[in-house]
């Protein structure tokens, strides 16, 4: 406050100067007048007659909701509708709307103007026209600002009349088009109708067809009597019986040619009084005891070969009785064979007779059959031509009665005051933007104390100015309420800061616990069988099968019921397809299932040490490469570095060195075939230190198969802050007899204009602060909010007023 009496001469010609400028502004500034008017949208008929119900929208429906009234507010801001109301009105001749008529669209032609004279009126028409919707109703409000009073109420309600003419002549031109479409067509159904009619009246004179009219009671139609008829129902029947009289004959004949006999004896109790061979019970005795040799047959066949030796006793058995069973059975053929024959040639003689009384039947039957599709068909066309026509004469009286979806509840009037300038509220707003830079100018002559920075922050506050002056005011949405007044954006930090999933990894000086793999917590991958491993084998069918081997020299095993088998080189499934392939094929089993598991490994295994997840001793037969190896110990720590040493048990003293490069992962030198007894030890990378005015200080490892420079080193830590004093950054290098300290000049390094020199292991990269850059961001911060804030408060103002 000691400060403001020490400049109020500064802090009230500031206060002043922007009080006068308002005022004059209000003073000799046009007025503005703004005509309004309410719209309704009708969401159901105006009277009980309504012939357009297909397009009244109804009141719970979606056309009736919110996108419907968006669209009307649309339509209602469309050029096309604007144009009409300024050749009506004759806007272009207005002085309360265009003032003067720029030069370059002299002469002005209503009937021919220019684009860019066409575009221009557009635009003012536009910006004056303001459309709105009242939150939760079914309003719209039209408002139009100009000089003239009677102008603007005059506007809107041409506006208002332009929208129901369109409608009313776009209803009325599809509505001619479609009628003029469906008279076309309904002469071209009224000629078919005709024909189908007059042809269903030829068809029935030319078959002599009586065919009485349909009743309401009665859908069936009369027609003549025909004597025929009656006898072919009576043949008909004769037939029938003489049909199943063959057809239970011929059930019997052929039950017995399929050989069974039994069951047609069992079924007629005539056939078993005639029999004179083989006795009922003799016959069931005989197919009880080969259903039972069938059963055991059918048993063994599920699990056992052809060649099993109860297998072919059953065989033998089998075909004994069904000698037995085929000389009886050839007696009792001979006997239903003649039965059959005897009931096939009445069927015949009865079919003959009935085909020469069907003749007649057939083709009264097809006349009539044809006549009912005929029928139909011309009565299907003559009830559609009867609906079109009734379509087209609704189309005709509902196209002269349509109600404007518009409903215009408060004409436009004059209006008695002008809407703009507002004098007291331009003068608050002024005044309080004043306070501020007023308060602001008094600070800033504090502060500065040479020419040059008053110089400076002279121009920033008239940039500040310029940009609060020419700021947009928020836009009206048609939802009721301007976008600046709903919600105030909060401020939000700017700085690109990088995304910390994606930042390298950072030691902390610590190393995460490894732990060896347990003993049987990784089991081997079954690989290919080698002579001297144990072998269990089993077979789910025959628990005889199960053996116990050990894989002999040359690579073969002993085994029951099919010998010797070789199974070197195979896997274990592929073991288990070979035995059951050879169980199969000496025809000892139809469907085995085999089993082959390794009970016993040959002592085979590799080691992994270093910076890796879990180091130890791994099995070989699971992981013959190098990279197979590593991840089975849980990949890499992230100390770990790029190089990579095998040490193989035939040359210890000659280790192979490999530098990893996961981008080559799939050639023979990055992923190399390891062998039995190698030792794999996974280097440690080293650290560079990043500290000072950095993003993410901390310590980087370093692959010591890849160089790395300063600038490198400088993007791991999400390179320099805001305020770090790039020219006086220190690189320390340490030694055995102490350490060196090299200044560094990062900003000529980054143009390239110096060399990026390279860092070592342990090295450390300081990038110190800057007090004069953290000074100057800080105050340039503090005015641009301050501007910033005086125009948001400024345009929510405005918004809440217009």
């Amino acid at each position: 406050m000691r400060r403001l009496l020490d400049h109020w001469r500064l802090f009230s010609s500031v206060l002043g100067s922007l009080l006068l400028l308002c005022l004059l502004y209000c003073l000799f500034a046009p007025k503005q007048y703004e005509a309004k008017t309410r719209l309704a949208l009708r969401i159901g008929p105006v009277s009980a007659l309504n012939l357009d119900t297909a397009d009244t929208p109804h009141p719970n429906s979606l056309a009736a909701g919110e996108i419907q009234l968006e669209t009307l507010a649309n339509v209602l801001r469309s050029d096309e509708l604007a144009w009409r109301v300024i050749l009506e009105k004759k806007l272009y001749e207005s002085p309360g709307f265009v003032g003067v008529l720029p030069p370059r669209f002299s002469p002005f032609h209503a009937d021919s103007p220019s684009p860019d004279a066409r575009a221009w009126l557009l635009e003012r028409f536009q910006n004056a026209l303001h459309v709105r919707t009242v939150p939760r109703t079914m309003l719209f409000e039209l408002r139009f600002q100009s000089r003239d009073p009677n102008l603007s109420a005059g506007v809107l309600n041409a506006l208002v009349r332009a929208y129901q003419s369109e409608e009313t002549e776009t209803r009325i031109l599809a509505t001619t088009q479609a009628t003029g479409w469906l008279n076309t067509q309904l002469q071209d159904l009224k000629a078919k109708a005709d024909r189908d009619e007059q042809r269903l009246a030829d068809f029935q004179n030319q078959h002599g067809l009586l065919i009485a009219p349909d009743t309401p009671g009665n859908s069936q139609s009369g027609g003549r009597h025909v004597t025929a008829l009656l006898e072919v129902d009576e043949l008909g029947r004769d037939l029938v019986a003489a049909t199943s009289e063959r057809i239970l004959r011929e059930a019997e004949y052929r039950a017995a040619m399929q050989g069974d006999p039994e069951l047609v004896l069992a079924s007629d109790p005539r056939l078993q009084n005639d029999n004179g061979g083989l006795s009922v019970s003799a016959l069931r005795q005989i197919r009880q005891r080969r259903g039972d040799l069938e059963q055991e047959r059918a048993q063994l066949s599920a699990e056992h070969g052809p060649n099993f030796p109860r297998v072919v006793e059953i065989r033998q058995q089998l075909d004994d009785l069904d000698r037995q069973q085929q000389a009886e059975d050839a007696k009792l053929r001979d006997r239903f064979r003649s039965a059959f024959q005897t009931a096939s040639d009445r069927e015949q003689l009865v079919r003959s007779n009935l085909a020469q009384r069907t003749g007649e039947g057939q083709q009264v039957v097809a006349a009539a059959a044809q006549y009912e599709g005929m029928r139909r068909e011309a009565e299907a066309s003559r009830e559609l031509y009867v609906r079109m026509l009734g379509k087209v004469e609704e189309a005709g009286l509902a196209a002269g009665v349509h109600v404007p979806e518009l409903w215009v509840i408060d004409p436009a009037h004059p209006p008695a005051k002008p809407s703009a300038p507002d004098l007291p509220l331009y003068m608050a707003i002024t005044f309080f933007a004043g306070l501020w830079i007023a308060t602001g100018a008094v600070y800033l002559v504090r502060i500065v104390q040479s020419s040059r920075m008053r110089y400076l922050l002279a121009a920033l506050l008239l940039a500040s100015v310029a940009l609060t002056l020419s700021a947009q005011a928020p836009t009206p949405s048609t939802s009721g309420l301007p976008t600046g007044v709903v919600k105030i954006p909060a401020a939000k930090d700017t700085k690109n800061y990088p995304n910390p999933k994606e930042a390298p990894p950072v030691w902390t000086g610590t190393d995460s616990a490894s732990t060896s793999p347990a003993a049987g917590s990784l089991a081997p991958l079954a690989g290919p069988i080698v002579p001297g491993e144990q072998l269990e084998i089993t077979e789910y069918h025959t628990p005889e099968f199960h053996s116990s081997v050990r894989v002999a020299a040359d690579g073969t095993v002993m085994l029951p019921m099919i010998g010797e088998i070789h199974l070197a080189g195979l896997d274990e499934s592929e073991a288990a397809r070979v035995i059951a392939d050879t169980l199969i094929g000496k025809g000892m089993l139809l469907h085995p299932q085999v089993t082959v598991q390794t009970t016993a490994y040959v002592g085979q295994d590799v080691t992994i040490l270093g910076e890796v997840g879990r180091p130890g001793v791994y099995p070989f037969a699971a992981h013959h490469r190098l990279l197979d190896l590593i991840s089975a110990a849980s990949g890499l720590n992230v100390t770990a570095g790029g190089l990579v040493d095998i040490t193989h048990r035939d040359h210890p003293d000659s280790p192979e060195m490999i530098t990893l490069d996961f981008s080559q992962s799939g050639s023979e030198r990055q992923n190399p075939e390891l062998l039995p007894g190698d030792l794999v030890h996974v280097s440690r990378a080293g650290l560079v230190y990043v500290v000072g005015d950095v993003n993410r200080p901390g310590g980087f490892t370093l692959d010591p198969a890849q160089r790395t420079t300063v600038l490198q080193a400088l993007s791991l830590a999400w390179g320099p802050s805001q305020n770090a004093s790039l020219s006086k950054a220190l690189l320390i290098h340490a030694k055995d007899d102490g350490r060196t300290v090299t200044t560094l000049d990062l900003k000529r390094m980054l143009r390239g204009q110096d060399p990026d020199l390279p860092v070592n292991e342990r090295d450390i990269l300081f990038v110190p602060d800057s007090t004069a850059k953290n000074l100057w961001n800080r105050t340039m911060e503090s005015a641009i909010q301050s501007a910033v804030g005086v125009s948001i408060y400024a345009g929510m103002v405005y918004s809440q007023r217009f």
